[in-house]
C-alpha cells in the first residue's frame, strides 16, 4: 500500500509562487519604483479576483485607485506624450464607468455610499488630468507645487500602508512558509551566475509580514574538486618547506673541490 505524499509546511507550488510574487511586489512598493507599479496592480487584481472576500471593498478600492493614480501621475511628471497619458487614463479611469459591486455577499460587499464615493473619486481624477493636459501652464504650475503635496511622499506612504495590510491578510490565509523551499524556487528562476549568499528581498518580506526570523543566509556552494597534481620532490628539508613561503631559504654552499694532485 503506497503512502500519500506528505505536504510540507510551505504548502504547494501555488503558495510558494504567490509568496515570491508578493515579495517582489512589496520590494517595488517599499522602494517607490513607480515604473514597476503596473505589475503590482496586476497582482493585486489577480488576488482580488481569486479571493474577493479577502479585503473590504473600501480598502481594495483605495488601494486599486491609488496604484492607478500613481501610474498616471508618473507619466505626467516624466512629460510623456499626451496620447500615451490619455491611453493610460482611459484604461485605468474609463469615462462614465463606475465600480460594480462584487457578487459574493459578506464584508467585501460595498454599500451604495461607498460605490458613490469611489465613482466620484474616479471622475475627479480624470477631470484633473484632462484639465492639466489641456492647459500647459496650469500643468507646469501643478507639477511644481500641488503634485508633491497630493501625490508625493505622503500619498506613497499611505499606499504602502494599505498594501502592507493587504499582504498581511493574504499571509493569514496561507500555510506557514518554508524558507528553504522558497529559496529553492527563487534560485531555480535565477539567471546562470554565481550563487548568491543571501536573498534580501525575500528575507525582508517574510520579516515585514510577521514571519521571523528572516531567511537564513544560503550556504556557499561546495568547492569544485581540483584535478590531482603530480607532487614534485621537495628540494628543501620538510621543516623549512612548512615555514613562511615568502622567505626564501638561503642557498647551501657547494663543497669546494680539492685541486687535482700534481702529476
Amino acid at each position: 500500500m503506497t503512502k500519500a505524499p506528505r505536504k510540507s509546511a510551505g504548502g504547494g507550488g501555488g503558495s510558494l509562487s504567490l509568496r515570491v510574487a508578493l515579495a517582489g511586489a512589496w520590494h517595488v512598493v517599499r522602494g517607490r519604483s513607480l515604473r514597476q507599479l503596473g505589475r503590482v496592480l496586476a497582482l493585486l487584481e489577480s488576488v482580488g479576483r481569486a479571493a474577493p472576500a479577502l479585503l473590504r471593498f473600501r480598502h481594495m478600492a483605495r488601494l486599486r485607485l491609488g496604484l492607478r493614480a500613481a501610474l498616471v501621475m508618473r507619466l505626467l511628471r516624466e512629460a510623456e506624450p499626451p496620447g500615451r497619458i490619455l491611453d493610460a487614463l482611459d484604461w485605468f479611469f474609463p469615462e462614465g464607468e463606475w465600480p460594480e459591486a462584487p457578487p459574493p455577499p459578506g464584508p467585501a460587499q460595498p454599500t451604495p455610499r461607498e460605490l458613490r464615493l469611489v465613482g466620484e473619486a474616479q471622475e475627479s481624477f480624470r477631470d484633473l488630468i484632462l484639465g492639466l493636459l489641456g492647459d500647459p501652464e496650469r500643468r507646469d504650475e501643478y507639477l511644481k507645487f500641488a503634485a508633491g503635496l497630493e501625490y508625493g511622499d505622503r500619498f506613497l506612504g499611505a499606499l504602502e500602508s494599505l498594501f502592507h495590510e493587504f499582504l498581511c491578510r493574504v499571509e493569514a490565509a496561507l500555510p506557514p512558509p518554508d524558507p528553504k523551499l522558497l529559496q529553492e524556487l527563487v534560485l531555480s528562476h535565477a539567471p546562470p551566475r554565481p550563487r548568491p549568499l543571501d536573498l534580501p528581498i525575500l528575507s525582508r518580506y517574510l520579516s515585514d509580514v510577521g514571519h521571523a526570523p528572516r531567511v537564513p543566509p544560503l550556504a556557499p556552494p561546495p568547492p569544485r574538486p581540483r584535478p590531482p597534481r603530480r607532487l614534485r620532490p621537495l628540494r628543501l628539508p620538510p621543516l623549512e618547506f612548512i615555514g613562511d613561503p615568502e622567505v626564501t631559504p638561503p642557498k647551501q654552499a657547494r663543497p669546494r673541490r680539492s685541486p687535482p694532485p700534481p702529476r
